[in-house]
C-alpha cells in the first residue's frame, strides 16, 4: 500500500508513458503518408543540422514545425522515426496541460475522460503518423493558454513569457488558418480585460505585428487541401482517415454523426465557450478553418466536443442518476470504436496500404534505387548517375528517393520553351489529372516520347524520365 500511495501521484505520468510507448508501436516507419508540409519541414531541419546545400530550400518557406522539429533533426538526422516519436512527445505535454486546464476549469471526469479518449482517438495517431500540422497546433493554443495565464499572474512588460506568447502566435498562423484564431481570442482578450493600459497597448501592437510578419515570410498556406468535405474530415474522429479521401457511406454517416454532436455542444455551452480564452480559440477556429477543413481542423472539433460536451451530460439535471452510467456507457462505446480504428491504422501500416499518391512516389522511389545499384555493380570508376527530378510532392518525393527534388516548373507557353525550362531534370512525377497541371500535361504530351519515357503509370499519376 505505500509502494501505492507514492505512486498516486504520478499514475497520470506513468499512463501518458504507455500510452507513448504504444502509439510508437503503431507508426509506420516507412517514408510513406507523410504530410507534405511535415515533411518540407523536417527536410529544412536535417538540411541545417548537416550544413549541406540541399534543394529543399527552392521548396518554400516551411512552417514553424521546422522548429519545433530541430532539436531531433540535430541529433537524429536523417531519422523519420525519431521525428514522430519526438511528436509523441509533445502530443503527450499536450494532453498533460489539457488535462489540467480541464480539471480547473470543469471537473476532474471530464479531464479524466475527455484526456483519456482524445488520446486513444484515431484521429490523433494519423495527425502523429502523418507529421500533421494539427498537434503542433494544438499544442500553441494549449500552450498559448497557459502562458497567458502564467503572465496575467506575474506580468512583466517585456518578460520571457511574453515574447512566449508571441512565438506561439506565430506558430499557430504559420500551420493552418484555424491557427489565426489564437492571436485574434488573444487580441480581444487582451483589448477587453487587460492587466493595465501599457501592456495592453504592448500586447496589441505585438500580437498584430507577428500576426503580420508570419503571413508576410509564409505566404499563406501553400501546402493545405482547400474547400475540403467537413463531414469526410470529421468521420476521422471515429475511423481511420481514408487513404484517398474515399466519401464513402459509412464515413458520410460518421461525419454527418459527428457534425450534430458538434454543432449540438456549441449551441448548449455558447456562453461556456465565450466566456474562457480556449472556448473562444476554438469557436474562431472553427470558423476560420472551415474553407480548409481538413483533419487538422477536425482535431480541433474533437478536443472542442470532447471537453465541452462532457460536463453537459455530467453535470446535467435533467438525466439526474442515469447521467454518470450514461456517459460510462458513451466512453465504452468510443473506446471501442476508437481502438478498433487504431487495430485497422495498424493493420494498414502492416500489409503496406498505401494512398495513390504514396504508390506511384514508392515506383520511383524503387526504379531510382534500380538505377543507383545497378550503377554501383557497373563500372567503379565511373560516377554514379545525376538524379535531379521535378514533382508534385517534392517533399515527400525527396525523403522518398533520398535525391535531389524540385517543384513542377511553371507552364511554358509552348512545349520546346517547356524542355529548356527543365533542364537538368532527369524525372517529372505528377499527376495529370489535376486542375492545376493539365497545360503542363499538355506540353509533355506534346514534346512525346523523343523527349519522355514512361516508366510508371498509376492511378495516382504519372513518372515521365527524360531521354
Amino acid at each position: 500500500m505505500s509502494i501505492l500511495s507514492a505512486l498516486r501521484p504520478h499514475f497520470g505520468h506513468i499512463a501518458l508513458t504507455l500510452w507513448g510507448g504504444l502509439a510508437i508501436f503503431l507508426l509506420n516507419n516507412s517514408p510513406y503518408g507523410l504530410d507534405e508540409g511535415g515533411a518540407k519541414a523536417l527536410l529544412l531541419t536535417w538540411s541545417i543540422a548537416d550544413q549541406v546545400a540541399s534543394t529543399v530550400v527552392t521548396l518554400g518557406a516551411p512552417d514553424l514545425r521546422a522548429l519545433l522539429l530541430l532539436p531531433v533533426g540535430f541529433l537524429w538526422t536523417g531519422s523519420l522515426i525519431a521525428a514522430k516519436v519526438f511528436s509523441v512527445i509533445l502530443v503527450a505535454i499536450t494532453i498533460s496541460l489539457s488535462h489540467a486546464w480541464a480539471e480547473k476549469r470543469f471537473d476532474p471526469e471530464t479531464a479524466l475522460i475527455g484526456s483519456g479518449l482524445l488520446a486513444i482517438s484515431p484521429l490523433l495517431l494519423f495527425q502523429i503518423d502523418a507529421l500533421l500540422p494539427g498537434i503542433y497546433l494544438l499544442l500553441a493554443i494549449i500552450l498559448g493558454v497557459w502562458l497567458d495565464h502564467e503572465y496575467r499572474q506575474s506580468p512583466r512588460p517585456f518578460g520571457g513569457l511574453f515574447f512566449f506568447q508571441l512565438f506561439a502566435c506565430s506558430l499557430s498562423v504559420s500551420l493552418h488558418p484555424a491557427g489565426l484564431a489564437y492571436p485574434l481570442a488573444l487580441f480581444l482578450s487582451w483589448k477587453s480585460q487587460p492587466v493595465d493600459i501599457p501592456q495592453q497597448k504592448q500586447f496589441l501592437i505585438g500580437i498584430s505585428a507577428t500576426v503580420f510578419l508570419t503571413l508576410l515570410l509564409k505566404m499563406g498556406w501553400s501546402d493545405l487541401a482547400w474547400l475540403s468535405n467537413p463531414l469526410l474530415s470529421l468521420s476521422g474522429i471515429f475511423l481511420d482517415a481514408p487513404i484517398n479521401n474515399e466519401s464513402t457511406l459509412p464515413r458520410l454517416v460518421s461525419g454527418g454523426i459527428a457534425c450534430a454532436a458538434l454543432l449540438l455542444v456549441i449551441l448548449m455551452q455558447a456562453r461556456t465557450l465565450w466566456s474562457d480564452l480556449i472556448g473562444r480559440t476554438l469557436i474562431f477556429a472553427l470558423i476560420l478553418g472551415l474553407p480548409a477543413a481538413d483533419f487538422t481542423w477536425a482535431l480541433l472539433c474533437f478536443f472542442l466536443m470532447l471537453y465541452y460536451g462532457l460536463p453537459l451530460l455530467l453535470q446535467s439535471t435533467k438525466l439526474g442518476l442515469l447521467a454518470r452510467p450514461l456517459v460510462l456507457l458513451l466512453t465504452i462505446i468510443g473506446s471501442t470504436i476508437f481502438m478498433q480504428s487504431d487495430r485497422a491504422h495498424l493493420e494498414s501500416r502492416q500489409n503496406d496500404t498505401l494512398s495513390h499518391q504514396d504508390q506511384l512516389i514508392k515506383l520511383f522511389a524503387t526504379e531510382v534505387g534500380t538505377a543507383r545499384k545497378a550503377a554501383d555493380e557497373g563500372d567503379r570508376n565511373s560516377e554514379p548517375p545525376a538524379i535531379r527530378a521535378a514533382s508534385q510532392w517534392p517533399s515527400r518525393t525527396m525523403i522518398a528517393c533520398r535525391c535531389d527534388t524540385l517543384p513542377l516548373p511553371p507552364t511554358a507557353q509552348n512545349p520546346e520553351a517547356q524542355l529548356a525550362m527543365i533542364r537538368g531534370i532527369s524525372y517529372i512525377v505528377f499527376d495529370p489529372k489535376d486542375k492545376a497541371n493539365i497545360d503542363l500535361a499538355h506540353n509533355f504530351a506534346y514534346l512525346g516520347p523523343t523527349a519522355f519515357e514512361t516508366t510508371a503509370l498509376e492511378i495516382g499519376g504519372v513518372v515521365l524520365h527524360r531521354r
